[in-house]
């Protein structure tokens, strides 16, 4: 995977901080719209829960709650950035295209997770929803760019509420953030060709881990909000307390689903040897 990659341990749930809270109507009923527009396929892998969704019943902390999660960006990085992203923007759904391609390349695995495949800039302009696929994908790289000069805090809201969507996707992993990040930099690469330095590379990984490590934090936050609204309801198809006794910490879901953060090692060792 590269040395962008480095591995997540199955075993410990990541820490969070403070943050701003998920709103009430953050995830549909019976099927997940990503960054409203985002589909996933009904035969989703991983599933091991068939019940009807119930949304977390969390408050929205007030305004000023915010702690700045960016990491801090050289000068020189955000020159690179800022003066690299005009050549990837000029063509968003053929460019974001290539990052699909490259990703299912990568990790053939992800195709199960979306209802096409064929993400062919020629296929996809005659069909909406894989079209509003791609241009959602790259319109949030295009949202981080505006955050290094402009408002943080609320790109900070948004990827929190993203981020909260994949978790609600069966079978999601956080690993998976992981291949997309590979597959930018090579799709990147591709554009560039020479001009694509070292510096280049380290510039845009620093970006792209910005993006993952928010969105991460989005999935852990709403799992701890859906599993202490289940605590409350107490639904008999739910997990109950004597079946989560015997679950690795990570694994620990009152709705039945296995975490984001529940590979093993076993798991992980699987999925760094299909990677590409």
């Amino acid at each position: 995977m590269g040395s962008e990659h480095s591995r997540m341990s199955g075993k410990k749930r990541i820490s969070v901080g403070k943050r701003w809270s998920l709103p009430m109507h953050l995830i549909s009923v019976h099927k997940t719209h990503l960054h409203g527009s985002y589909e996933v396929n009904n035969a989703t892998p991983g599933s091991s829960y068939s019940g009807q969704e119930i949304v977390p019943e969390v408050k929205i902390d007030e305004p000023g709650s915010f702690v700045n999660k960016r990491p801090d960006f050289t000068e020189f990085e955000q020159d690179v950035l800022l003066s690299t992203w005009p050549l990837i923007a000029s063509d968003m759904l053929g460019n974001g295209c290539l990052v699909f391609q490259n990703a299912f390349n990568i990790f053939p695995h992800l195709t199960k997770f979306f209802q096409y495949s064929l993400f062919s800039p020629s296929v996809i302009v005659e069909h909406e929803q894989p079209k509003r696929l791609v241009l959602s994908f790259m319109d949030v790289i295009a949202k981080a760019i505006d955050s290094l000069t402009t408002n943080r805090e609320l790109f900070y809201q948004e990827m929190m509420l993203l981020g909260a969507k994949h978790a609600a996707i069966p079978g999601m992993k956080l690993e998976y953030f992981k291949v997309f990040k590979q597959s930018i930099l090579m799709t990147w690469e591709g554009l560039m060709y020479e001009e694509f330095t070292e510096d280049v590379r380290k510039a845009w990984a620093h970006l792209i881990d910005y993006i993952i490590g928010i969105l991460t934090e989005g999935c852990l936050v709403f799992e701890e909000e859906e599993d202490k609204m289940l605590m409350a309801t107490g639904l008999p198809h739910r997990a109950s307390d004597t079946q989560l006794e015997h679950m690795q910490l990570s694994t620990r879901r009152r709705s039945g689903r296995p975490s984001v953060v529940s590979m093993t090692p076993e798991e992980l060792s699987h999925f760094y040897s299909i990677c590409k």
